[in-house]
């Protein structure tokens, strides 16, 4: 099975599921963000989701349930299934469905429709997901036969960090969490966007992004530790702590922005140049307005923690935005230098 990047599955997403109407199937752990890509990818192309958690279903939900009328027996089907419109089916959890109900899936794929019931043209597009036996979810075998029917290719979804951090910045993910991310990421021997303990994973993207985010956002002090450390474990919960508390001691960036570099004369612990790196790539997302300045103070970092900077920021800022920026075309050749052999295209 194919190993991939979540951008590198938006891609393949568009290209052979929504473009190419080949079914595909995308295996991974819990909370590594399956569904989510799915869904983000359809809105870029366009399409509305159908998000079927297939183990909280039974055959009737789409086969109908069976009725009697002047007719004879009619089946009444169930009321979400897409009548006319673009989209995608999302068949999630499907090796968690009873192995009749992934029957049904299997005609569906093949048919594009279930009894009477017949996939308008353009929903005519399947995304399945489900984790594997070895992340200890309960899974049931899938019949050969259905796996032969993603014709789109069987994909395991692997977490990237710079693929994570890139999504971070543009979805209101508190700048603090993800450079702390990155900083635990390149200090520690331990992986932190996504850790497993055994089988089981105590470390994931959505533990991240959503429970953590909110308690940074929302919590304050006891509420806060409590709930971070419930949240990620107590050992890790002190670290990100720790690490927050550091944070009330950086500079604001509105003075840093408007000429104030008197903080980039003295050296500091890697972790501030972290936290800058962040708030400067949200800055640049979120006030266009504010992007050549932006740039202006990237170039006050060292060539190491510029190059990191300026490459968050060419990920996350649209390009034509980027090509629109006096600054950088007034300084391309110095950033060019900085960013050496990294691979950034802009």
């Amino acid at each position: 099975m194919k190993e991939i990047k979540p951008g590198e599955l938006r891609n393949l997403l568009l290209e052979v599921a929504f473009k190419g109407g080949l079914p595909m199937m995308v295996w991974g752990a819990p909370g590594i963000g399956k569904s989510q890509i799915v869904r983000d990818t359809a809105a870029e192309f366009g399409l509305s989701m159908l998000d079927l958690r297939l183990n909280y279903y039974e055959e009737s939900d789409l086969l109908g349930i069976p009725v009697k009328s002047e007719h004879g027996m009619e089946f009444v089907k169930y009321s979400q299934l897409p009548m006319s419109g673009n989209g995608v089916w999302f068949l999630d959890e499907l090796t968690h469905a009873r192995t009749s109900l992934q029957g049904l899936v299997f005609q569906l794929i093949q048919d594009n429709a279930i009894e009477s019931y017949s996939v308008p043209d353009g929903w005519r597009h399947f995304v399945a997901a489900s984790n594997l036996a070895s992340h200890r979810s309960i899974s049931n075998p899938m019949p050969s036969g259905l796996q032969s029917r993603f014709t789109g290719g069987h994909y395991l979804l692997v977490p990237d960090l710079e693929d994570w951090t890139s999504w971070a910045t543009t979805h209101g993910v508190d700048s603090r969490l993800i450079s702390f991310i990155n900083y635990m990421e390149k200090m520690d021997r331990k992986p932190w966007l996504f850790r497993m303990e055994g089988n089981e994973p105590i470390l994931t993207p959505r533990n991240w992004s959503i429970g953590v985010n909110f308690a940074i956002s929302s919590l304050r002090g006891k509420n806060l530790e409590n709930a971070i450390m419930g949240m990620v474990g107590e050992e890790n919960g002190i670290e990100l702590l720790q690490y927050l508390q550091a944070s009330t001691d950086m500079p604001d960036l509105g003075s840093i922005l408007n000429g104030d570099i008197s903080w980039f004369k003295s050296p500091h612990d890697p972790s501030r140049y972290y936290l800058l790196i962040s708030s400067l790539a949200k800055e640049a997302c979120i006030n266009p307005q504010n992007l050549d300045r932006v740039l202006k103070i990237v170039l006050h970092l060292s060539n190491e923690y510029a190059a990191q900077a300026f490459s968050l920021i060419a990920r996350t800022v649209p390009r034509e935005r980027l090509l629109e920026s006096r600054f950088l075309s007034a300084n391309l050749e110095r950033f060019r230098e900085i960013l050496g052999e990294v691979d950034v295209r802009f």
